[in-house]
């Protein structure tokens, strides 16, 4: 019996971490999702309306190479959908989308972050619990064991953005 007892529990531990690593694995996916959904929910200003629509995410993170499988040859609007990864906060260029991953969600980060976009009109999206309460346009949170997004109106808003009424309608709203 004593031998059952570890194999079972080495059975235990591969099955959580398979199922753990599939959960990940389908976290990522819907962030991916969700964020190529947002270039067709929001509206920037004209003069974002040019060149190409640019999707970058801060730090090394699977949701980078989803978002690049996911918007393949698509568009946002008429603009070409590319997505760049930068290594910090440091490092960020233009960008319509900048997904800032929790580990890079420090206050210097986001600080960086901000004064890197200046006034270039970028919607936040993070995924660390009060950033929408900060500098954060969307942030995603995981509430009843669903991944949900909250939305900071007022930071859409200093962004020079527009949201749809439906995309209001998903997200849980934060002022």
């Amino acid at each position: 019996m004593t031998m059952k007892k570890p194999k079972s529990i080495i059975f235990l531990l591969i099955f959580l971490s398979l199922t753990t690593s599939n959960l990940y694995s389908q976290e990522i996916k819907f962030k991916a999702i969700f964020i190529y959904n947002f270039t067709k929910h929001f509206e920037w200003p004209p003069d974002a309306r040019t060149g190409n629509f640019v999707i970058g995410v801060v730090g090394k993170s699977m949701l980078y190479d989803k978002l690049v499988e996911i918007t393949s040859s698509k568009k946002a609007g008429s603009q070409s959908i590319i997505v760049k990864n930068f290594r910090s906060t440091k490092d960020i260029t233009q960008c319509h989308i900048l997904f800032i991953s929790e580990f890079n969600c420090g206050r210097n980060s986001m600080n960086s972050a901000i004064s890197k976009i200046g006034n270039y009109p970028t919607l936040m999206v993070t995924e660390k619990k009060g950033m929408s309460d900060n500098e954060a346009a969307i942030n995603f949170v995981i509430k009843n064991q669903k991944m949900q997004f909250e939305m900071n109106k007022t930071n859409i808003s200093k962004c020079g953005l527009k949201v749809s009424k439906y995309l209001q309608n998903l997200a849980i709203i934060v002022e």
